[in-house]
């Protein structure tokens, strides 16, 4: 009981976390929408068009960021045990963070070098609030684990990606064009720093807590934790100095690195698996290590067209589409199955103890109704990644649309769960 208490009071009020996940699914569903209209453009392999990286940003910023963020602010209270540093901070940044956002995905869609400086200006400023928060929060921790070691390693890598991105706006404004040469190596920089060092870890750290919980796994091996961690900074520092040298010897070491910690990764979570006392696991954990796989084959499939194809836009558009939605997106989806009812069901536990039948997370979402939102999603990003890598019209149309129906669906399930907040239990 002294442990519950000290867990509930160390937690931000839920409507914090509850802001930045609700828009997440908003803009998730958005970005299926916008996904399926920009499939002319990546079936002719056009990443580079206006209108597709104003549909990236809706993903890896609207929907990934803002639900990750959502997420951290209530699970890194549970985690380590600690207030966040500044709850003001973290529920008025979200108005700052979804408008910026807003105005920043409307100048991306025109092109409107006025719009980057004011809007991306703003959105750095509430990611850096962000990370900031979460920095000087993770900063009183006690215990500073191989978990503590990935979310904080993950939060400077999110700073760094910022950061670049700094140069990306002004030289996209028009006010440093002496940069203009070195673009393609400063985005493919923002892109690793982001992708690959912020959500790759901030994914793995969280999943060495979400993944035997959920399982309830115990007595397994926590020895490949440290190597992983230092394997992904490795990989990530290699890739860097490949893109800015031009030698691909180091440009393939990171990503056989990279690949090397992905093995690991998985030996955890596999040790894990075994060690589980739930006989049968849940679709959303095995989707979680369904998408270990695809983190290894769009590494391969990067080093595959930095050989064959190093200039061809479409097969780095086809690397991106399969790691970002296959590994980093199908992750975020299935511990959303698990986290959003939990954060549910722990507000109306705690507010609503009336004397009717107790609720339960089971009451919220039943978890089987997921198996055929993956099972469709991996279809559609399967044919998706393909499609769009050899220029296949049809077969990029059938997974975009494939793909956008799964995340609809996902979406209409967490807003059912959404409208369940303020139900009573039943007498």
């Amino acid at each position: 009981m002294m442990r519950e208490t000290e867990i509930s009071s160390q937690s931000p009020p839920y409507t914090v976390p509850l802001r930045y996940m609700t828009f997440g699914v908003f803009c998730f569903g958005l970005f299926a929408l916008d996904m399926t209209s920009q499939t002319p453009s990546l079936a002719v392999g056009n990443p580079g068009a206006a209108s597709v990286v104003a549909a990236a940003h809706l993903l890896t910023l609207g929907s990934l960021l803002s639900f990750v963020m959502g997420a951290v602010y209530q699970l890194s209270t549970v985690a380590f045990l600690i207030p966040l540093a500044s709850v003001r901070i973290a529920r008025w940044n979200f108005w700052l963070y979804a408008m910026s956002f807003v105005g920043l995905w409307v100048t991306m869609s025109q092109w409107w070098e006025m719009g980057f400086l004011v809007f991306g200006g703003a959105l750095i400023l509430a990611i850096y609030l962000y990370a900031g928060t979460v920095l000087v929060s993770l900063c009183s921790v006690k215990k500073k684990d191989s978990l503590w070691s990935f979310i904080v390693s993950a939060h400077v890598y999110l700073i760094l990606a910022v950061s670049v991105a700094i140069l990306l706006v002004l030289t996209d404004s028009g006010t440093t064009p002496g940069l203009n040469p070195w673009m393609n190596q400063l985005i493919a920089t923002h892109i690793i720093l982001a992708v690959g060092g912020f959500f790759t870890l901030l994914l793995m750290g969280f999943s060495y807590k979400l993944f035997p919980m959920f399982t309830l796994a115990h007595g397994y091996r926590v020895h490949w934790y440290r190597p992983t961690l230092w394997l992904v900074h490795i990989s990530i520092l290699l890739a860097i100095a490949g893109i800015w040298s031009h030698i691909d010897g180091i440009t393939y070491s990171g990503m056989a690195v990279g690949t090397g910690a992905f093995v690991f990764h998985a030996f955890s979570l596999r040790d894990m698996f075994v060690h589980r006392m739930r006989k049968r696991p849940e679709s959303p954990m095995q989707a979680a290590r369904w998408a270990l796989l695809a983190g290894v084959l769009g590494l391969v499939l990067l080093a595959f067209v930095q050989w064959l194809h190093p200039d061809e836009q479409a097969g780095w558009q086809s690397v991106v589409i399969l790691y970002l939605l296959g590994c980093v997106t199908l992750t975020v989806m299935a511990y959303a199955y698990k986290i959003l009812p939990f954060l549910i069901w722990s507000h109306r536990s705690r507010h609503d103890p009336g004397a009717g039948k107790p609720a339960t997370i089971a009451d919220l979402l039943n978890v089987r109704q997921s198996q055929p939102v993956f099972l469709s999603f991996g279809a559609g990003v399967l044919l998706f990644t393909v499609g769009s890598g050899l220029m296949w019209q049809w077969i990029t149309w059938t997974g975009t649309v494939v793909t956008a129906v799964a995340i609809l669906i996902f979406c209409v399930q967490m807003v059912l769960v959404l409208t369940k907040l303020k139900e009573k239990k039943s007498s």
